[in-house]
């Protein structure tokens, strides 16, 4: 890549991230998801990983604000540390026009289990854009699978009018079900602001199918072996709505993530009973539940 390129992408991604009023750094990391997705998403490896996490709300909704700086897969291939390793140095190895270059010798993997989200492989690296040294993380997950058949295919946002990445991602339907259930599992042990944040988006952004979401919450609690009771869920008590040590998480979550949002843990909470109770209450009674939600309304509706 000439040198003269990677600096004029440099600059122009410095332009970008004061038109946005971001920080500079996190534009950088976000260019070198988006140029890595690419490179993924053109390569004969990409019906093997279906995208997860933050990403993947940039594509639902452009101006969903939850910062992050890591990619997240899910993968239905081979999974053991040399050969993911030896995937990604080759994916990151094919040439494009977007100023980086990749430093192939440095991706280096270790296996995730304690602490995340799902048990998998972290790979880091980095890559150079004129004298900028970037890293990048990538969390490949295969435990908990959808099945390949449920995914989506999306468009992926790119800056700098680039050839945009296009990669099959995790079905909506499944994020709910696999946030609702760790909410329920992990009851006041759960500091995971992200899941209740995460869900509120979705809610007060996206139609969706009442059938379609019970027949995700019902299989993803079955895999993952936590009962569905007639009781009242723990989550929405007033011991949990109200707890104190809940409200300084939220209000912790939000600062650190630079998020401007005024609504409290208790209005999140109420907001999320509304959403998630009723399609929970159907499970418990076997019974369907044949009805639309309106995120205008921010209620279920008669289909």
């Amino acid at each position: 890549m000439p040198k003269n390129t990677a600096a004029s992408v440099r600059q122009r991604l410095l332009n970008l991230a004061r038109e946005r009023h971001e920080d500079f750094d996190y534009v950088l990391r976000q260019y070198v998801m988006q140029r890595l997705l690419y490179r993924l998403s053109v390569s004969h490896y990409a019906d093997q990983f279906l995208l997860k996490g933050a990403l993947l709300f940039r594509v639902w909704n452009e101006a969903f604000h939850r910062p992050t700086r890591d990619i997240d897969l899910l993968s239905f291939g081979d999974h053991d540390v040399p050969y993911l390793v030896k995937v990604f140095r080759e994916i990151i190895s094919a040439p494009a026009d977007d100023g980086l270059v990749f430093d192939i010798e440095a991706v280096t993997g270790v296996e995730i289990k304690e602490g995340a989200d799902y048990p998998g492989v972290r790979l880091t690296g980095f890559t150079l854009l004129a004298k900028a040294r970037i890293p990048f993380q990538v969390d490949i997950g295969y435990g908990d699978a959808v099945m390949p058949a449920a995914a989506e295919e999306a468009v992926l946002p790119s800056f700098l009018d680039l050839p945009a990445p296009q990669l099959r991602v995790y079905p909506v339907y499944g994020v709910i079900a696999e946030k609702f259930q760790a909410m329920v599992m992990l009851g006041l042990a759960n500091s995971r602001m992200k899941d209740f944040f995460d869900i509120r988006v979705i809610a007060s952004t996206m139609a969706l199918d009442g059938d379609l979401l019970t027949q995700a919450i019902r299989a993803t609690f079955e895999r993952r072996k936590t009962a569905i009771s007639h009781e009242p869920l723990p989550l929405f008590s007033v011991g949990f709505v109200r707890n104190e040590d809940k409200q300084t998480q939220w209000q912790a979550f939000l600062g650190k993530n630079s998020i401007e949002d005024a609504s409290s843990f208790i209005e999140v909470m109420q907001d999320l009973q509304r959403f998630l109770e009723p399609v929970y209450q159907a499970i418990a009674d076997e019974r369907p539940y044949p009805y639309q939600w309106s995120q205008g309304e921010f209620k279920w509706m008669d289909a």
